[in-house]
């Protein structure tokens, strides 16, 4: 047997900075692998979002929306969404009620507000909603998708259509098909 023994070979040697150095690289690379995981989980769940859960989630920050329909533009924030519709309140404090299938667009500048909760009750339907209004017999603007917006008293409500009489006292019959908004009297 030979006294020879290999002597292993010696490991690198680092000094202080160089392993401060290689922490730091590590650790930013680590930073941007979770930075670029967290805006994949984001960008999947905005993807998987409904149009009236995205609505809430806006409400609830209290960041101001601009809601496009065929005749004009409702801006403000949103106080109500259940079922098929969403209320916006005005900087005025009007509240106005969107049919949301009949919105063209909603557009906002995302700078929230203090967190505030929607209210998700009732009414949750066009037609609940305009029987509220026709029972406390308040006057209202009802916005059509095709023509002007109405202002009147309604008459009556129907499963299908709304009866007003405008101010100058000419009965309207409506379908709820063609109504896109219903607000105060403006």
């Amino acid at each position: 047997m030979s006294d020879f023994t290999p002597t292993p070979p010696s490991a690198p040697t680092f000094r202080s900075t160089e392993i401060d150095d290689i922490a730091q690289s590590m650790r930013q690379e680590r930073r941007r692998h979770l930075e670029d995981v967290e805006a994949a989980v984001a960008e999947s769940e905005l993807a998987r979002t409904p149009i009236d859960l995205r609505l809430m989630q806006l409400g609830n920050h209290s960041i101001e929306v601009g809601l496009e329909l065929t005749d004009r533009e409702i801006r403000g924030r949103v106080v109500h969404v259940a079922g098929e519709i969403v209320t916006i309140e005005t900087i005025g404090g009007d509240h106005f009620d969107v049919v949301i299938e009949r919105v063209h667009g909603v557009h906002y500048i995302d700078r929230p507000g203090e967190v505030r909760a929607v209210n998700t009750g009732f009414p949750e339907t066009l037609v609940a909603r305009l029987r509220e209004i026709w029972t406390a017999d308040e006057r209202c603007t009802i916005g059509r998708l095709v023509g002007h917006a109405l202002v009147g008293d309604i008459r009556a409500v129907t499963d299908s259509h709304i009866e007003l009489v405008d101010p100058q006292g000419n009965c309207w019959l409506l379908p709820h098909s063609n109504i896109a908004w219903v607000g105060p009297k403006v």
